[in-house]
């Protein structure tokens, strides 16, 4: 019966310690209904969250240092894209990345591409652009404090993280996804009209 009693006592130590350490992604905001039906085949491992999510906004740097936060993309859908550069994975995704900052973020787009790296130095990020000669619209911001990691599950990389118009997770799909298929924006565009603006 003690034994009993102390295997009850861990998991909920354990349960607790674990939402401490999940502050924002434990938080619930607006209700998002029925997932989107339709989507790409290359998208089928996303998750369409019934309940929008909290998501680490601030805490950001760009590469030059100056301080960055989320909150900037108000009534924007926001794909946050969450990689390293030692990463194979992210660096085949790269590429694809800078080829939808290019397109999407711009002013008059519904839709933000922000990618954020987990490099400890976010020289090596520098250096990976350069060596890989990616456009000069490839931006990337940094996670100094891995604020990401510390609130969200990040150990797949790259993971992608779709916010509402409110800053909110609504999304999520980790590990190497191929959005230069044909259908992808079609797909985006469905999202940006669910999500970018909420009431």
């Amino acid at each position: 019966m003690f034994k009993k009693a102390l295997i009850a006592l861990a998991f909920v130590i354990g349960a607790q310690c674990a939402s401490a350490a999940l502050p924002a992604f434990n938080q619930k905001f607006e209700k998002n209904g029925q997932p989107i039906a339709e989507k790409p085949l290359v998208a089928r491992d996303f998750i369409e969250f019934r309940t929008a999510r909290g998501f680490p906004l601030d805490g950001y740097k760009d590469l030059a240092g100056n301080p960055q936060s989320l909150s900037q993309f108000k009534d924007k859908l926001v794909i946050v894209d969450v990689w390293g550069s030692w990463s194979a994975t992210c660096q085949r995704s790269a590429p694809l990345m800078a080829e939808f900052q290019a397109k999407y973020n711009k002013p008059e787009s519904r839709i933000r591409f922000v990618s954020i790296s987990l490099d400890k130095n976010p020289k090596r990020v520098t250096k990976f652009v350069k060596k890989t000669k990616l456009p000069e619209t490839f931006t990337s911001w940094h996670d100094p404090d891995l604020v990401i990691p510390a609130t969200l599950p990040a150990d797949v990389l790259p993971g992608f993280f779709v916010l509402d118009g409110h800053g909110h997770l609504v999304g999520f799909v980790r590990g190497f996804v191929d959005w230069a298929d044909p259908a992808v924006p079609a797909y985006f565009e469905k999202l940006a009209d669910k999500y970018a603006v909420r009431k």
